[in-house]
């Protein structure tokens, strides 16, 4: 369900934030900065383009909040995308999961369905009326509001860099990942401020009612856990994409059976400090170790196919003159 303004009064906003939060936003010099650049994408769209100048810059003020919120939550799923994809040589998207366990892998897969269907509104882009509207659309959008904001009050260690970076996209959050600090040492303020103004606007919704708060803030929290997960697991993918690789010693070969076709466990072990392996350092391990041995199967029977006798090759593997009959007893 959309809604649309004409469901306001006047076309007002449906969030009312008290003054002395403004104020104290305004304060922020990291929030400054993020308004005068998305002062630049303050068009609005022909049915809000008739509202008073001070309606509109309460749909911006209200515009840049979510931006604010959104935009780091955006930028770490942009980043825990890049480190899956580096860390299983890998660049499809549905694959991307495999990287991450538990409430991590939950949130990821969250947030890269809600990501794809939402992606205009999570980059605030168009008209800002709208966009704060489209806010309480769905509860996808709603819960993400929330989590965002519980996010932004919570102590996270984090990533330092970001792979993908727009000129829309927030200042450094000093919880969630953004753009690298530019020396300024400008972060966004915690912005808790957007909660009791949106659980206003969700009991004064005719869709919504005061009955949806609990069950929808329950369910903001859960993701909010999985978001911190998430965090944490892109801390270890980061450690393990960014450390250095060991030069491998030639193998010794027999005869001239490709290198490939030997046992993993016959080929000698690489020399070298050894390092106490983290538990996805060892998933990751094994995955590549099934995968070389698949590989090893195929090329072992590619050559024998090709080097050996068909008759010679047909004794070993037992396929004679044996036949199977389809024919029920």
């Amino acid at each position: 369900m959309e809604l649309s303004s004409t469901s306001l009064p006047g076309g007002q906003s449906p969030f009312t934030i008290p003054h002395e939060d403004v104020e104290l936003l305004s304060q922020s010099k990291g929030f400054q900065l993020l308004r005068r650049i998305l002062a630049n994408q303050a068009s609005f769209c022909a049915q809000h383009s008739n509202c008073d100048k001070q309606a509109q810059e309460t749909w911006l003020l209200h515009r840049d909040i979510l931006h604010a919120l959104i935009m780091p939550v955006v930028e770490l799923y942009k980043r825990a995308s890049a480190l899956a994809g580096a860390a299983l040589c890998t660049q499809k998207s549905e694959d991307l999961e495999l990287a991450f366990a538990g409430d991590a892998r939950g949130s990821f897969l969250w947030l890269q369905c809600f990501l794809s269907e939402a992606d205009d509104w999570c980059g605030t882009k168009g008209c800002p009326a709208c966009i704060t509207i489209e806010t309480l659309s769905t509860e996808s959008h709603i819960r993400l509001t929330i989590a965002a904001s519980l996010l932004s009050t919570a102590s996270i260690s984090s990533p330092n860099s970001s792979p993908a970076t727009s000129t829309a996209s927030s200042p450094t959050s000093e919880n969630l990942p953004t753009q690298p600090d530019d020396g300024n040492g400008l972060s966004l303020p915690p912005l808790p401020h957007i909660l009791p103004a949106l659980r206003e606007a969700l009991d004064q919704d005719a869709f919504w009612g005061p009955m949806h708060w609990s069950y929808l803030f329950s369910r903001a929290t859960q993701l909010s856990a999985g978001v911190q997960a998430l965090i944490t697991s892109c801390g270890d993918l980061d450690s393990l994409v960014s450390s250095p690789t060991l030069e491998r010693p030639t193998a010794t070969r027999s005869g001239t059976i490709p290198g490939i076709l030997l046992p993993i466990g016959n080929r000698e072990e690489e020399k070298g400090v050894k390092l106490k392996r983290s538990k996805l350092a060892k998933r990751q391990l094994r995955m590549k170790n099934e995968e070389v041995e698949i590989i090893r199967r195929a090329a072992w029977q590619c050559w024998a196919k090709a080097a050996v006798p068909s008759k010679m090759r047909n004794q070993l593997l037992g396929k004679g003159d044996r036949r199977r009959s389809l024919t029920c007893p």
